[in-house]
């Protein structure tokens, strides 16, 4: 797997959102769920496994639930899911069985970003030097300015009964990194707000998890768009979902402002990382982002996200159709 340095501190702030313990598997790809039925076992047999795979993008998130409200609407068969950051966080709801459409109204109304950040970033900035004044006293925390607690326990209220990652309705995982030896792994048991409590831990903003002794932190600094993950799961066909802005040039003036170097910066790696990850899809679906930003707790970018989402994956609809029957598959609709 290659290996991404990881950016200045001040870009970690601008980059995406992402109890018990939880095991990650790095290598061998997991069983899916067993077949209720003689009946759905053949069936599943005789087509070839779908899996999605959701890259990261913090607020942008919401795009991810346009993408899967069409998909759903559109028949399309999802046997496996993996996501990276926010794409665990969708991704990870969305296999506990709960409807597209309430997913969809957690950005919209700005709770879902308001837990994950449960104090803005400005104020959490400025009450920093007073975080740190334990250390003085011999207590030495992992770095980051938010815990993520909160959030984990939110997570699982979503989720309710099926908080267990192993018992989802359809096979998942969310993808994080390695902080100690940088390489990219996927969570697939254990408790879900945990593994998406680590999978959306940003450096610099968000302190990593330590989980059975090892420590993980955003997968997005490696794998941001997990379509490789979701191979390794079984999948015969992927479909990816790219939630972060276009590249585009800049004027050079726009350097000289304040931030603007290390946010630049960000989408040149993001985009690196896209591009090559998305090249074993087989369909990409790229949702119109632009201008969102990654933690913002706006509800009409929530919405703005969401109609995109929508819009991408019915402009692709057509050509997914036509390569799913290319391989046998014919969708409900």
């Amino acid at each position: 797997m290659k290996k991404f340095a990881l950016l200045p501190l001040i870009a970690s702030m601008t980059i995406m959102v992402g109890g018990n313990a939880v095991f990650a598997d790095e290598t061998t790809a997991e069983p899916t769920a067993p077949s209720k039925s003689s009946s759905a076992e053949d069936t599943s047999r005789a087509r070839p496994k779908i899996g999605l795979a959701l890259g990261g993008g913090g607020a942008r998130g919401s795009a991810h639930a346009g993408v899967l409200k069409v998909l759903k609407d559109e028949g399309i068969p999802i046997d496996v899911i993996a996501g990276t950051s926010i794409g665990s966080v969708v991704g990870g709801l969305y296999a506990t069985g709960m409807p597209v459409e309430e997913i969809a109204s957690r950005f919209q109304d700005s709770e879902l970003m308001k837990h994950f950040m449960t104090v803005p970033l400005s104020v959490r900035i400025l009450v920093a030097p007073i975080m740190v004044m334990p250390r003085l006293f011999g207590h030495h925390p992992y770095d980051g300015l938010y815990y993520g607690g909160k959030f984990r326990d939110y997570a699982n209220r979503l989720a309710g009964k099926h908080s267990a990652i192993d018992k989802l309705n359809i096979p998942f995982a969310a993808v994080v990194t390695n902080m100690v030896d940088g390489e990219s792994c996927r969570i697939t048991r254990g408790d879900l707000g945990t593994a998406m409590q680590a999978s959306t831990a940003v450096p610099g903003l968000r302190k990593p998890v330590e989980i059975e002794n090892k420590l993980y932190c955003d997968g997005g600094l490696i794998c941001n768009v997990p379509v490789n993950h979701v191979r390794e799961m079984g999948a015969d066909f992927v479909i990816a979902v790219d939630i972060d802005e276009p590249l585009e040039d800049q004027p050079i003036k726009n350097f000289r402002k304040i931030g603007s170097v290390s946010k630049q910066a960000l989408r040149i790696q993001l985009n690196a990382q896209d591009v090559e990850q998305c090249k074993d899809a087989d369909v990409v679906i790229h949702p119109d982002t632009k201008g969102i930003s990654l933690i913002s707790r706006k509800k009409v970018d929530g919405m703005r996200g969401y109609e995109a989402g929508v819009k991408a994956a019915k402009e692709m609809m057509p050509e997914l159709k036509r390569k799913l029957a290319e391989r046998g598959v014919l969708c409900a609709k």
